[in-house]
């Protein structure tokens, strides 16, 4: 398997879906542009902090015996510093031109905009020592990661986003933030160890998608819940508010 085929199926998830947005979804195509390119633009940051956390603090890249250390660890170094920084970056995707449903799934997609091309780092850096090994173990780390850390990416973005939605509505949800910033962090914990304990790391990845739905539905503005017109005659457009304020009252 070529450089440039790898590089491909580590940016298959987010191609995919930027063209299913295109094709079923009303959604602006400048809004995809801008929340992919805001995707590619957070990498940056994030690896370099990391780097520079890592150099000169080089106890971050040990692996400790100490849970509790090792779990503050990945909080602050993956849960914080990452879920931190994609929240301001997210300030960049436009909202006014956006209803909610739009904008989350512009967040959406700028989760996996970032997970997909961190992906696309993690094989390039480690693309000499795949070679020593025949790649065989790399190309294997590239399919896991599409089901794993690029699903965390992408729905803490969701969340991330639902909390940028709500600052901006004054009305906000810090649980939304917090529960990203946990549930990645967890998600990095567990897929520390070498044992069966990386599986819990699951736990964590359905964390974020359960807490998605139940933040988006609290965060939902009362315009998205659109009644459905009345079936009757004719063709008259009539909804069920029209058709409550008509109605007969009976005293």
């Amino acid at each position: 398997m070529s450089v440039y085929i790898s590089i491909a199926v580590c940016l298959a998830p987010f191609v995919l879906t930027f063209i299913l947005y295109e094709v079923f979804s009303k959604i602006r195509i400048s809004t995809l542009l801008i929340s992919s390119v805001v995707g590619l633009a957070a990498v940056l940051p994030i690896s370099f902090i990391q780097f520079l956390l890592v150099y000169y603090f080089p106890s971050l890249s040990e692996s400790g015996t100490n849970l509790l250390s090792v779990f503050l660890k990945t909080f602050l170094f993956n849960g914080l510093l990452e879920e931190g920084i994609k929240a301001l970056f997210l300030i960049f995707i436009p909202r006014k031109k956006s209803n909610f449903a739009h904008f989350f799934m512009a967040c959406l997609l700028m989760g996996l905009a970032l997970g997909c091309f961190e992906s696309v780092v993690y094989f390039l850096r480690h693309l000499e020592s795949s070679n020593a090994n025949n790649g065989t173990l790399l190309y294997h780390l590239i399919f896991v990661r599409m089901f794993s850390s690029v699903l965390i990416h992408t729905f803490c973005a969701g969340l991330c986003g639902l909390f940028i939605w709500s600052v901006k509505e004054k009305q906000p949800d810090m649980v939304s933030l917090l529960i990203a910033v946990l549930s990645h962090g967890l998600f990095d914990f567990f897929v520390s160890f070498s044992t069966w304990i990386q599986w819990f790391s699951v736990a964590a990845i359905l964390l974020a998608i359960i807490e998605c739905r139940i933040h988006y539905e609290k965060n939902k503005p009362i315009t998205e819940y659109k009644k459905s017109p009345l079936p009757q005659e004719g063709n008259a457009d009539i909804t069920v508010e029209s058709a409550l304020k008509d109605a007969p009252v009976h005293k």
